[in-house]
């Protein structure tokens, strides 16, 4: 067990992430959620490298365009992940 003790105010922050990722696994958890985040995840690509294109043709803008819709499944996926431990582990 952890006996670090948090101050109130990362208590409050604490808090907040968990409802959020409450409210993350409340919509991504329904079959509907499920299907939109898989269609986005197959409408962004977010399943190829960032880098498209021929070796020495790529375009930074366009990776960087690439990288960001990633980073955002990445972080739902976590968040998810996330809200399912807590669920499990109370």
């Amino acid at each position: 067990m952890n006996n670090y003790q948090y101050s109130d105010k990362e208590e409050v922050a604490l808090k907040a992430a968990r409802r959020h990722r409450r409210l993350l696994h409340q919509v991504f958890s329904s079959t509907e959620g499920r299907d939109v985040l898989s269609h986005l995840e197959e409408y962004f690509q977010v399943d190829l490298p960032v880098f498209q294109g021929s070796a020495g043709n790529y375009d930074p803008l366009d990776a960087m365009k690439r990288d960001a819709y990633r980073e955002v499944f990445l972080y739902i996926r976590r968040q998810l992940a996330l809200a399912k431990k807590e669920t499990t582990n109370q």
